[in-house]
């Protein structure tokens, strides 16, 4: 099998003959069909005792834990609507990623996401990276590996990246997106040519595992103006109502937000 984590990272399993060399890709999974926080670096896994001092093992890849934040973003020239940044990193590798914004629709998006190691661009590996792509409006960014591209390679690096919406960030109901991570990866067989064999081609059956974790709550906006909502993250025991307006008989009409408390008790029948 392969030895490497970024040789089974890359959808690629590569084999030597005498003659012939073939490399077999293998395609990795897609999201969906939508294309200064700081950020606490989740676990690093289990430690385990063993004959040569205590190791950390990584984490199974469909528990990861992931953290993050939104916060205010950065203006763009000649980009419209209220910037939104998004920060997040999990405790293992991962190969895409989802984040979803309902019900608020995402009007542009950051095609390049940023990676970073302890806040620097350099330190990450020049192979690690995502592509985010898909059609707009909509209320998911889907952002996977692209060819040449290896996702994250470690925990320890931070993606961060910025879209936008329309409204202000302290309106009700809220920004608050939900986090979900894949990690796939594909591995090969070994095969032994005999010497006298000739010139062989040897196509190996590659296995492919994909895993996903999630979802996970980046909370409301940061440094923006709190309200007494700030504690019902989606995800939270008390989510927050989300209103809604529509039209009847051609009027605008809001659904009412339901009052606090234990339903109200039937009334008896006299």
């Amino acid at each position: 099998m392969l030895k490497t984590s970024r040789v089974r990272r890359r959808f690629a399993a590569s084999l030597g003959v005498l003659v012939t060399a073939v490399a077999v890709p293998v395609i990795g999974p897609a999201l969906g069909h939508a294309a200064g926080a700081s950020i606490a670096s989740g676990p690093t896994g289990a430690t385990v005792s063993g004959g040569t001092g205590a190791t950390t093992t990584a984490p199974e890849a469909n528990d990861y834990t992931c953290t993050g934040s939104i916060a205010p973003g950065s203006a763009e020239p000649g980009v419209p609507g209220t910037q939104v940044k998004y920060s997040f990193s999990c405790d293992g590798p991962i190969t895409g990623y989802q984040i979803e914004t309902e019900p608020h629709q995402v009007q542009y998006y950051d095609a390049s996401p940023v990676l970073t190691i302890d806040g620097s661009p350099s330190a990450v590996p020049s192979t690690d990276g995502f592509e985010c792509e898909g059609a707009i409006p909509g209320v998911a960014i889907n952002c996977v590996t692209a060819t040449g591209l290896d996702g994250t390679s470690s925990a320890s690096e931070a993606i961060s990246g910025q879209f936008t919406i329309d409204g202000p960030l302290w309106s009700e109901p809220r920004l608050d997106p939900i986090l979900t991570v894949t990690e796939a990866t594909a591995t090969a067989p070994s095969v032994s040519v005999k010497a006298n064999s000739g010139a062989t081609t040897v196509v190996p059956v590659v296995t492919t595992v994909q895993s996903i974790s999630g979802p996970f709550d980046l909370g409301r906006p940061k440094y923006e103006y709190s309200d007494a909502f700030d504690a019902d993250t989606r995800l939270g025991s008390h989510p927050p109502v989300v209103v809604l307006t529509g039209k009847k008989n051609g009027d605008i009409v809001t659904t009412p937000e339901p009052k606090a408390g234990p339903p109200a008790k039937p009334k008896p029948k006299k």
